[in-house]
């Protein structure tokens, strides 16, 4: 797996994309030549997609398609704890929504145990 100058003593270096594509494709248990075969390219070309540490957002997109999984998600677990989210992004809303659907059902448990007379644990 290269490293790229640029990429050396960073604070927060990006994961390496072919390891995660590598992975991703160990967990399908998709080879090499399946995957080419599915994108339509040689098979030399996956092989160097998986030894590459930064790939183009396109070939990204494309391998994302063909495997089923979601590299941009992954890509953006590994953002430093504590970065601001995208408050826009759907994941964000479904996030914030589930939370307060979370909130009201532990107030609603409470209201019940109060009517039965079940005591509040601390």
């Amino acid at each position: 797996m290269t490293i790229r100058k640029y990429q050396e003593n960073k604070v927060h270096p990006h994961p390496h994309i072919g390891a995660l594509v590598r992975k991703t494709m160990a967990a399908k248990g998709i080879s090499a030549a399946e995957l080419s075969r599915r994108m339509g390219i040689n098979s030399t070309g996956v092989s160097v997609y998986l030894r590459r540490s930064s790939l183009q957002f396109g070939i990204l997109w494309d391998l994302g398609i063909e495997l089923q999984h979601d590299f941009l998600l992954e890509i953006a677990n590994h953002y430093p704890a504590g970065m601001e989210l995208n408050q826009n992004a759907d994941i964000v809303k479904e996030l914030k929504e589930k939370t307060q659907q979370i909130a009201d059902l532990r107030k609603e448990i409470d209201i019940y145990k109060n009517a039965l007379g079940i005591r509040q644990q601390s």
